[in-house]
């Protein structure tokens, strides 16, 4: 099982397009776009999102 999973978020208001997040499974929380804020990273194409999953499950060497 891969640690990250997209899903599909409230898009803000006034917004008519799909929004993305990812939600770690480890912790079971929304990644943070930049922490200590609340907000969650926002991805508005899903294949932006995957390539974040993608990189972001990779080992650092």
């Amino acid at each position: 099982m891969s640690r990250y999973g997209i899903i599909p978020a409230d898009p803000p208001a006034g917004v008519s397009f799909s929004v993305w997040v990812v939600r770690d499974h480890r912790t079971g929380d929304l990644v943070k776009a930049l922490p200590p804020r609340p907000e969650p990273l926002r991805f508005y194409s899903y294949a932006h999102a995957q390539a974040w999953v993608h990189k972001n499950e990779q080992p650092t060497p």
